[in-house]
């Protein structure tokens, strides 16, 4: 029978108290600050069913030498606390930021907590109850990071085959058996996700650099955001069909920059009438070249790069040339301009009303 599984992901840990800890935008992955105390309490994980037996709690965690890593678990059937001064749910007492850290190491003593040290992979056979309380606590200098949380609540597939009389909980053939119980409750897992290493949305971007090359384009570099490599992931299809055209080219550069381009093709330059100012520059490229203007600040080793995506777009005697556009200078009603003030010659100035000069501002011809 498969295991039953609780992700820890982006509900459990904003509903979590922590301390020195930093979630990605996607809260997969938790980075640990240089405080040097870290602390992580989620609030209760419910079973729905007295007396619930727990398997397993896994997670990934980088550390340094320097950090001591300890884990807290504890199970009870009852969330709520009654004593004389009122009723109280455990995880508001857990995920307050006004209780003091050993007060809630006190209560999770007094639930019979275990604590674990410097382990990422934790049995849970000695626990019992309904709801399942954890925490993570970090000591030490450094940085470092924590992923993939998750609770097995069976924690092993091998004891229910055996006769009655072998199938003590957290005996020692419970637990030897409990290494071959985990190593096939990951296989299975890997094996029930294997359509996301196919699908865009949640595929590693490793994968999506493969499937790249499946479909004839080189997204290497490490110059490209994740998005924009699974956004170009998604649309290779379409873009391998429109490759060679306008349309193509400017949908590319829109993915990466994030922003619209101004495509001008040597071609059609001629068709743009005698009072319209073109750079000298672009009058004089090839009849295949085509400049494209961007606004956005890159630098050499990432004009580079993207040159390298584009030019396997266009075709084969087509000449690419990117022109990085200068914002103007604007200068508003309460800018001063000392004597040591320069306004360089491409780049256009602009006074507004009620512009004080002094004598020692030059406006150049």
């Amino acid at each position: 029978m498969p295991a039953t599984y609780y992700t820890i992901r982006k509900n459990r840990i904003k509903s979590a108290y922590s301390l020195g800890i930093e979630p990605d935008d996607d809260y997969k992955t938790l980075r640990l600050t240089e405080e040097p105390v870290r602390r992580l309490y989620f609030k209760a994980i419910d079973s729905a069913v007295e007396g619930s037996q727990w398997g397993r709690f896994s997670f990934d965690a980088t550390l340094t030498e320097n950090m001591a890593l300890y884990v807290y678990a504890a199970a009870v059937d009852i969330n709520t606390i009654y004593d004389e001064n009122g009723t109280y749910q455990i995880d508001d007492i857990i995920g307050s930021e006004e209780v003091r850290d050993k007060d809630k190491k006190d209560l999770l003593k007094e639930m019979d907590a275990q604590r674990f040290v410097g382990k990422t992979d934790i049995l849970l056979y000695a626990l019992k109850g309904r709801y399942l309380f954890l925490a993570i606590e970090v000591v030490g200098e450094g940085t470092g990071s924590i992923s993939h949380m998750r609770v097995d609540a069976r924690g092993d597939n091998f004891m229910d085959t055996l006769p009655e009389v072998y199938r003590e909980r957290n005996g020692f053939l419970h637990r030897y058996l409990s290494v071959f119980s985990s190593l096939y409750n990951d296989m299975e897992d890997n094996i029930d996700h294997l359509p996301d290493l196919l699908d865009p949305d949640t595929a590693p971007v490793d994968v999506l650099l493969e499937f790249g090359r499946w479909m004839g384009i080189d997204l290497s570099g490490n110059f490209l955001s994740e998005a924009a490599i699974r956004q170009l992931v998604r649309e290779s299809y379409r873009l391998n069909r429109m490759k060679g055209t306008r349309a193509c080219l400017q949908r590319i550069f829109e993915i990466v920059l994030d922003e619209k381009v101004v495509i001008l093709e040597q071609n059609t330059l001629k068709a743009f009438p005698d009072a319209v100012e073109i750079d000298p520059r672009l009058k004089e490229s090839g009849i295949y070249d085509v400049s494209v203007l961007i606004k956005k600040p890159m630098s050499d080793t990432d004009r580079h790069q993207l040159l390298h995506l584009v030019r396997q777009f266009v075709p084969l005697r087509t000449k690419l040339h990117l022109i990085q556009l200068k914002d103007s200078g604007v200068l508003d009603a309460d800018t001063y301009l000392d004597m040591n003030a320069v306004l360089t010659e491409d780049v256009f100035g602009v006074l507004d009303d009620n512009m004080l000069m002094d004598e020692d501002v030059i406006l150049e011809e």
